[in-house]
């Protein structure tokens, strides 16, 4: 039951798909549902699509920042992995349950205190209710997060793509059901409904990957029956993973800030931004499933003392990014109107229709550049340079766009196309600095 990537074998474009692909469908699942939400509320209301799109940026900045955080486990045990030290490996994931479930203490009163500061006024109806529920039932992410890295990095990532299939697709029928009242479910309709649907779906893929976590052959194997907290074992993950965890809620936050201030220009602003965040998020699925695998890849790697084979894995990853890209590019810069004409079941001015085909493209070349950007953030997050790469990419990201769009908005020359331009030309700063870091060798941080 090893890794199914042989460390003796050559990396190629097979066999790093063959471990990102299971995490690629996984996150396309979860990243259709978020879209799909979207749509959906789209039906149900503008308002209620917009609200919760200001709500989502800095839902996930606290969903993100605990998952960073828990996923330095996933280093730990891909690491312990390849060097054969199976024994170890339930001990980190379970470091990580603890901290997740510890992480109750924060969420709950910041989902009850913060939601007023982080909606803009005008989406308070829609936006507040699905914030206070999602932020509250948060950290049930981070105990998903240890338990899915621990499986993808001892090589068995479909199952945790059959788990969140089967989640995504509850969560799916449970959104049309509450968010339009069906069955006389009439009390949770509109964006709570949306919440309750997705809190829901966390829920029942914590406890199909819990149930396997305790099969006997993993149990026996990597002793994920010892579930002892260990405080000198969190105390080391948290060194390691804390500074990623702040950046990546820096990075959303800046996010955040900027749907707050192009929210401030008008209904129709915010229409286009949360159409281009909605689509740029469900291309992500891309991103993250080959960030995952490289991650995974790269740690058993490395516990095998194979570093030198990781610019490969990193060519193979870029490589099979490119060519998704170019399959995406055929729908966002020819046929826009398939994506723009189901967020927006109305008529609009054909000026603002045009903008908004114009944005999707600008979107397609910030994917394009930021997978590159997060396929070299894999290796680095293996080796547990979390903290460098992650302060790397909040910094560019405030720097460039958030502080220089409330500038222009106070001004008057703040734009959705502006804010694009802006955001590529920090993804490609990162994705220097980062290829820096990696070309440097000085990302290795943990040894087992």
């Amino acid at each position: 039951m090893g890794f199914p990537c042989g460390y003796n074998d050559e990396i190629t474009l097979r066999s790093v798909l063959r471990i990102s692909l299971p995490m690629m469908i996984s996150s396309l699942s979860s990243h259709f549902m978020l879209i799909l939400d979207q749509l959906i509320l789209a039906r149900f209301s503008i308002n209620a699509m917009t609200g919760v799109a200001s709500a989502v940026v800095w839902c996930s900045a606290f969903q993100f920042s605990i998952m960073t955080i828990t996923m330095v486990s996933n280093a730990f045990v891909g690491q312990y992995n390849g060097a054969k030290k199976f024994h170890l490996a339930g001990t980190s994931v379970w470091q990580m349950v603890w901290f997740s479930i510890f992480m109750f203490v924060i969420s709950i009163p910041f989902s009850k205190m913060a939601g007023r500061h982080c909606i803009p006024p005008l989406l308070y109806e829609h936006g507040l209710p699905y914030f206070e529920t999602v932020i509250f039932f948060t950290p049930i992410c981070g105990i998903c997060q240890a338990l899915s890295g621990f499986f993808v990095a001892i090589g068995h990532g479909i199952l945790v793509t059959v788990s969140v299939l089967i989640a995504n697709t509850i969560n799916i029928i449970l959104d049309i059901i509450l968010v339009f009242g069906y069955f006389g479910i009439d009390h949770l309709t509109g964006s709570i409904g949306a919440a309750t649907g997705t809190v829901i779906s966390w829920f029942i893929n914590c406890c199909i990957l819990t149930m396997f976590f305790f099969k006997k052959s993993i149990r026996e194997k990597y002793k994920t029956m010892n579930c002892k907290f260990h405080f000198h074992e969190l105390a080391k993950y948290l060194r390691l993973g804390f500074t990623g965890g702040v950046g990546h809620i820096c990075e959303m936050l800046a996010w955040g800030f900027i749907y707050y201030t192009l929210a401030t220009l008008g209904t129709d602003v915010a229409m286009i931004q949360s159409i281009a965040v909605s689509v740029n998020v469900f291309l992500a699925f891309l991103v993250s499933g080959l960030e995952k695998g490289v991650m995974a890849i790269t740690a058993n790697l490395l516990g095998a003392g194979m570093k030198h084979k990781v610019a490969k894995l990193m060519r193979s990853g870029i490589t099979i990014h490119l060519i998704f890209t170019g399959l995406s590019s055929i729908v966002l810069l020819f046929f826009p109107e398939i994506i723009t004409r189901n967020f927006i079941r109305f008529e609009i001015d054909e000026a603002l229709l045009r903008e908004s085909h114009l944005i999707l493209r600008f979107v397609l070349l910030y994917f394009m550049i930021d997978g590159i950007c997060w396929i070299t953030a894999g290796a680095l997050e293996a080796g547990g340079d979390l903290g460098f790469t992650m302060g790397v990419i909040a910094l560019c990201i405030w720097a460039i766009v958030s502080i220089p769009s409330f500038i222009l908005a106070n001004t008057g020359h703040l734009s959705v196309k502006l804010t694009w331009t802006l955001l590529i030309f920090a993804v490609l700063t990162t994705s220097y600095i980062l290829y820096r870091r990696f070309r440097s060798g000085n990302w290795v941080r943990i040894t087992v």
